[in-house]
């Protein structure tokens, strides 16, 4: 079983500090929502995201909503192998089941992750598509998790991932950043006995996320 964690993801409400913002309040009133009550995006609240601490990395739903789509409709997951799983900067965990049909509308994504952010699980009544939980680190999410954890970096050692993939046995949990650039700010590096890298340069969430997804189900076939 492979479990892939998008981690430190840059997924959030629009924080308190900014929430007064012109463009912030625009924005909410045109979509009939409280400032409070909408998920920060680069893309519209870039003014804003100026008075933010690390504002030039934070507001990527977008980056959230490709991994999502990458994972949930990848054969592995189809094959009941994955389990998909996003941390984010304040510490909260997504559990997403793998029936999960997420919206390719990005719009629409954005509408459910604010329903998620307000009510915790989706749908509200049966069994839950999506959870959110707080207070949970990288840390306590890889405790809960269980098995080896690998994390994806740029400046990890250089591996064929297919080969390296192949090679390991039991549950595997695979940390991939969800933030456009920069380094963790969890302990990724302390919490992981390996970090390994597959190319030469930086390379988008999604391609890591692809690479990981098809080189495992090929360096497990290889081991059968």
């Amino acid at each position: 079983m492979l479990t892939l964690v998008l981690a430190d993801s840059e997924l959030e409400l629009v924080p308190p500090e900014i929430q007064g913002h012109p463009a912030i309040r625009s924005y909410a009133r045109k979509r009939g929502k409280s400032p409070a009550g909408i998920l920060l995006d680069s893309s519209f609240h870039h003014p804003a995201m100026k008075r933010l601490e690390q504002g030039e990395r934070r507001g990527r739903p977008d980056i959230v909503h490709l991994f999502m789509l990458l994972c949930l409709d990848s054969i592995l997951n189809s094959e009941g192998r994955l389990k998909t799983i996003v941390h984010t900067r304040n510490n909260e965990m997504i559990m997403i089941a793998p029936e999960t049909r997420i919206p390719k509308n990005y719009t629409r994504f954005v509408g459910l992750m604010e329903e998620l952010f307000k009510a915790g699980r989706v749908p509200a009544e049966g069994s839950p598509l999506l959870t959110l939980e707080g207070g949970k680190d990288l840390k306590a999410v890889l405790e809960e998790v269980g098995g080896k954890a690998v994390a994806m970096d740029p400046a990890g050692k250089r591996v064929d991932l297919q080969d390296f993939l192949g090679k390991k046995k039991g549950d595997l949990t695979m940390i991939i950043g969800g933030f456009p650039h920069g380094e963790f700010n969890s302990p990724a590096k302390d919490l992981c006995k390996e970090m390994i890298s597959i190319h030469e340069i930086p390379l988008k969430v999604w391609t890591v996320a692809a690479e990981v997804l098809v080189s495992y189900r090929q360096g497990a076939s290889g081991k059968r």
